[in-house]
């Protein structure tokens, strides 16, 4: 699995481009498609962690850009897509409302024989998910702002729980040490990393 990390934007949100068996998707695109280096011919899927806007600022061109692209996310942040105070907008001085349709991110995602298992792990937002992709007996783990290598995501925000994001974590301690974490800022991390150094593990 080949992983491009992208942290653009004052708050240097990751969009990750990540290339596996033939598949390309793109996780919370924060980063203008017209603005890469790298040529993309096509995309499979457009992977919400959540939905803030400092992590979906360009879904929508990125899937005008690519309308076969399948976009996902959980619906218990539908809400703040409505609302530019829930979503964040309003940091960036706009107020921006998304439309964009989207399939549920729940359980397990196909793309042919590729799954890819969606963790619900709320905390920062009710809808936070982590996508967990499989290669190769290897693990690879995007887990938005649910966990940061050291820390963890806010819970002070709309949506957000500190005793749910304490379960969530709890649930992604038991993944195995080897997995690695692509956040959603900052540098990646692997669990083991997480286990031995995160306070909050």
């Amino acid at each position: 699995m080949d992983i491009l990390c992208i942290p653009r934007g004052p708050l240097q949100s990751n969009m990750y481009l990540a290339f596996i068996s033939g598949f390309v998707f793109v996780i919370d695109p924060s980063v203008d498609p017209d603005s890469l280096d790298k040529e993309i011919s096509y995309v499979t899927g457009i992977l919400i962690t959540h939905g803030h806007y400092d992590h979906i600022k360009y879904v929508e061109k990125w899937h005008s850009k690519y309308p076969n692209a399948r976009i996902f996310m959980n619906p218990g942040d539908e809400s703040l897509l409505k609302d530019a105070m829930s979503n964040c907008s309003y940091m960036d001085g706009i107020a921006v409302r998304f439309g964009f349709p989207y399939e549920k991110a729940e359980e397990t995602i196909s793309f042919g024989t590729l799954k890819i298992e969606v963790l619900s792990t709320p905390g920062h937002t009710m809808g936070s998910v982590c996508y967990l992709f499989s290669e190769d007996g290897s693990g690879y783990l995007f887990t938005g702002d649910t966990v940061f290598a050291g820390s963890v995501g806010r819970t002070d925000m709309v949506g957000g729980s500190y005793e749910l994001m304490t379960e969530s974590i709890a649930r992604l301690s038991e993944l195995p040490a080897d997995t690695r974490v692509f956040p959603g800022h900052g540098p990646d991390s692997t669990i083991g990393n997480e286990q031995k150094y995160n306070p909050f593990f």
